[in-house]
This record gives structure tokens, C-alpha cells and sequence, in this order.
């Protein structure tokens, strides 16, 4: 494909301007991976709070649950008791009474167990007031570098479109196959598309050339591509500007 000096030397610029855009870039996509981060923080700070909501929840079910089962030991207590005086054998009154003992007894643990539960639950409770507390603090400072990361990937966001338009300026006068050929070197990893000849060497592979290559290089008539890493080759000597 046909190629000028003009051309090839506009398209070492727009590989000048692409690498400065592929660094920004790469700072520019760090940016959300701050933000993911400090937004998971957040997360796990907010599920400590709901940790400790959760304790409390789940105590006072405990505790609900015990109560129904004291009313219901002691509703049997009050029925055997009230069954005492129907009983007409000494053997029926003692077992009303062992099974009231019973009863009283499992309402006595159940009482040692509610109590024991109110313990756990003024404990839970002074725990999360202060997780809640410390959550609210934690919080404001995660918002904070989130808004400031949000800023700053807008700002640099915005400097990275005016300076592709930049890019895509100055990419407009180059021939479209030479630089399809180039984008297509850029695309399969390789940044530095474009390289000098360094003594009759790549200097990107450091493979010797052939001379036919070199005097292509030097009519700078069409685009060389180094056998080896299928870069486009160019010799520095051809560009320097004409002596007067």
C-alpha cells in the first residue's frame, strides 16, 4: 500500500498521542476498581450493622418462644392443681401432684432461660448502638472518598474524550489502509507499532533484516513489516528534514 513521508511521519505522532491515551487510560480504569472497593468496605460495614439488628431479632424470638412455653407449663400446673380435689384414689393425687411438680419445675428452668435471654438481649442492644454508631462514622467516610473518586473519574474522564477527538484529528489525513494496518498492530498487544530500523536490525525484535528491506524502508514508497514481529518499519534517516 502506497505511503509518504508526511504519511508515516503523522502516523509516529498519532502512536506518540495513542500511547499517552493508553496510559491515561489505564489510569482512567483504575478508578472504578477504587470505587468497587471502597463500596464493597461499605458493604461490610453495613452488614456488621444488620449483624447486630439480627442478634436482636433473633433473641427476642428466642425469647417469645420461651415465654409460650412457660404460659404453657404453667397452664398445666393450674389444671392439675385444679384436678386435685376431683381425684378420689391416693395414687391418681400423687401423680397430680408429681406431674404439677413437673410442670413448676420446666417453668422454673424456662424462667432461669427467659431471664438469661433478657441478659443477652441488654447486651445485643448496647452492642448495636454502638456497631450503629461506628457504622454512621464508617460510612460518611466511604461516601466521602466515593464522591471524590466519582469526581475525579469524571474529570479525567472528560480530559481523556477531548484528547481521543485530539487523536482521531490527527488521525484523519492518514491513508485508512495504513492505518488499518497499525490499528491491527495496536490490537494484537503491541503499543510500539510503529518502529525505526536500528543497524539494519528491528529494533523492536532485534532481528537482522534483509537488505531488500531496507531499501524498501529508504524509498519510503509503501509500508515494511518486519518478518518477525509484523511491526511497520521505517528508517530515521529518511525523515530528517531536507538540508537547504
Amino acid at each position: 500500500m502506497a505511503l509518504s513521508k508526511d504519511a508515516l511521519l503523522r502516523l509516529i505522532e498519532l502512536q506518540k498521542q495513542d500511547k499517552e491515551l493508553d496510559k491515561a487510560k489505564a489510569l482512567l480504569d483504575q478508578i472504578p476498581q477504587m470505587i468497587e472497593r471502597l463500596r464493597a468496605g461499605l458493604e461490610a460495614e453495613k452488614a456488621k450493622g444488620s449483624a447486630a439488628k439480627g442478634r436482636i431479632v433473633a433473641l427476642e424470638k428466642q425469647k417469645k418462644e420461651k415465654e409460650l412455653e412457660l404460659a404453657k407449663h404453667e397452664e398445666e400446673a393450674r389444671k392439675h392443681s385444679a384436678q386435685l380435689n376431683q381425684v378420689k384414689t391416693n395414687d391418681a393425687f400423687k401423680a397430680l401432684q408429681q406431674e404439677i411438680g413437673f410442670a413448676k419445675q420446666h417453668a422454673g428452668d424456662i424462667e432461669t432461660e427467659i431471664l438469661q435471654l433478657m441478659e443477652s438481649l441488654d447486651e445485643a442492644r448496647k452492642q448495636d448502638k454502638t456497631v450503629q454508631a461506628e457504622l454512621g462514622v464508617e460510612a460518611k467516610k466511604f461516601e466521602a472518598e466515593i464522591a471524590g473518586h466519582q469526581k475525579r473519574l469524571a474529570e479525567r474522564q472528560a480530559a481523556f474524550d477531548a484528547a481521543k477527538a485530539v487523536r482521531d484529528e490527527a488521525a484523519a489525513p492518514i491513508p485508512p489502509d495504513v492505518l488499518r494496518v497499525y490499528d491491527h498492530i495496536r490490537g494484537r498487544g503491541k503499543p510500539d507499532a510503529v518502529v525505526p530500523i536500528d543497524n539494519s536490525m528491528c529494533s523492536a525484535c532485534r532481528i537482522s533484516l534483509a537488505p531488500v528491506v531496507i531499501v524498501e524502508a529508504t524509498k519510503l514508497k509503501a509500508l515494511v513489516i518486519c518478518e518477525s514481529c509484523q511491526r511497520i518499519l521505517y528508517r530515521p534517516e529518511t525523515l530528517a528534514p531536507a538540508k537547504v
